[in-house]
């Protein structure tokens, strides 16, 4: 976490005051075979985006905060920062900063020089200032890059703050660059507490609720026999939550039919009181996955199509969440799909006819994600799936590409100009595939959570 405070001294008549600015970078937009798809376009190269939280603070309590996407032009972006930084402080430069690309999110430190005349001597004076800048338009409003702005200035710092806030960022992004990500348990208490996609999706979930069905196993047996599979391997009458579990059905139901002490989580009030209603001997609580309290409770904690779709903050939060959740030696089933394994892109996206916060990942970036911090061992993955889905599904897109190619060809007059694709015989790019991930708990000691500054 890359961090400046500004510290303005006890005074006869005040106390101390302390601001603070932090930036946590999150990790890579993706890799390089993936578009990063955002606001009203797309970069090519998702390796070229970063994910970051930004947090302003006044005496250790936040006043904003925010999540939201750098992205850089150049290929050598992973080396040479320290150097420039250091041209920068040597005056040979006067800007230093990232983000020159949709969207037009970044962070500078800039110098400006100035020259006055007083009592008749020339006086110059060389002032710095940090600033962040924020597109908001790209991210949640799916516009243009730079159509809505926010920027968070602090001038007048002293060069060396600025320097070791940029100092610290070099440090992250080398380490992103290198696809690593924060430890959420070496983070500070509170970090990453930002409540937007939390409402935002409690607020869709509320208003689905009453219609919401989601019957997972009659449609895909692949799953149903993992599912069962996973059970068989828990002690008997084993704890288990689902993580994520609407109003109950299926998980909860089937959990209790095969003898189980099932318990479930969501952060919808309405969904939970249908749960309620239908399993009264079943404890539920409101909570998302990031904020479970849990302690070495369950024997295995499962999440149907919840935990997988969560941004990578939330994702990597809930990881940390689940493995202090479960008892030495418990396990983990989650179940999800890679919705789109060719691009990436801001989360804020409809779902359900529905205005969410959702990200997607792949079973590779699932199992690496698990398994980075030492929380998590995967034992086995699967794409449930059959060879029948996958043929059906690779003959819907040919059909549907075929019918948009030639829908094209019609409207701008081009069957005479243009040779027809024949889509039944073009490869198809990475389609959409449902999965499923099993993982043990390792043991692994974490240290106690500091208390945020």
């Amino acid at each position: 976490m890359a961090v400046i405070r500004f510290i303005r001294e006890a005074q006869e008549d005040e106390p101390e005051s302390v601001e603070s600015l932090e930036v946590n970078v999150w990790g890579l937009g993706g890799n390089t075979e993936q578009s990063f798809v955002i606001g009203s376009g797309a970069n090519f190269n998702a390796r070229k985006q970063f994910w970051i939280e930004v947090r302003y603070s006044v005496q250790g309590v936040p006043v904003f905060e925010t999540r939201n996407v750098v992205a850089h032009a150049w290929d050598d972006f992973c080396e040479g920062q320290a150097e420039g930084l250091e041209a920068f402080a040597q005056g040979k430069s006067d800007r230093f900063g990232y983000g020159d690309m949709l969207p037009e999110t970044g962070l500078s430190l800039t110098r400006k020089t100035h020259t006055t005349t007083f009592n008749g001597e020339e006086q110059t004076f060389t002032s710095y200032t940090l600033a962040v800048h924020l597109d908001f338009g790209a991210v949640f409003g799916h516009s243009s890059p730079g159509e809505r702005m926010m920027e968070i200035q602090f001038p007048g710092i002293e060069l060396e703050d600025g320097l070791d806030f940029m100092r610290q960022l070099i440090a992250e992004l080398e380490a992103a660059c290198q696809g690593k990500h924060p430890d959420p348990a070496k983070l500070p208490q509170g970090t990453s507490r930002w409540q937007f996609p939390r409402e935002l999706n409690r607020r869709a979930y509320d208003r689905l609720s009453k219609a919401y069905l989601e019957d997972y196993f009659p449609e895909n047996p692949l799953l149903l026999d993992a599912f069962n599979t996973w059970l068989s391997e828990l002690p008997p009458a084993a704890s288990v939550l689902d993580a994520g579990c609407g109003h109950g059905r299926p998980v909860i139901a089937h959990l209790l039919d095969r003898g189980f002490h099932a318990a479930g989580i969501d952060l919808s009030p309405a969904m939970l009181s249908r749960a309620r209603a239908q399993f009264p001997q079943v404890e539920f609580w409101e909570q998302d996955t990031t904020e479970l309290t849990a302690e070495a409770q369950f024997d295995g904690i499962c999440s149907f199509s919840s935990m997988l779709y969560l941004d990578t903050v939330d994702f990597f939060h809930s990881i940390y969440r689940v493995f202090r959740a479960l008892k030495p030696g418990g396990s983990l089933f989650l179940y999800g799909w890679d919705m789109h394994p060719d691009w990436r892109g801001q989360p804020y996206q409809i779902t359900m006819d529905q205005w969410m916060w959702e990200f997607s990942r792949g079973l590779d970036e699932t199992i690496q994600a698990l398994e980075e911090h030492g929380y998590f061992k995967v034992v086995r993955s699967l794409i449930t799936e059959t060879e029948a889905d996958r043929e059906e599904k690779i003959a819907n897109w040919r059909s549907e590409a075929q019918e948009e190619h030639d829908e094209w060809l019609a409207q701008f007059g081009l069957e005479t100009q243009i040779p027809r694709t024949d889509y039944s015989t073009v490869e198809p790019p990475d389609l959409p595939y449902p999965y499923v991930i099993i993982a043990k708990r390792r043991k692994r000691k974490y240290p106690p959570r500091k208390a945020h500054q």
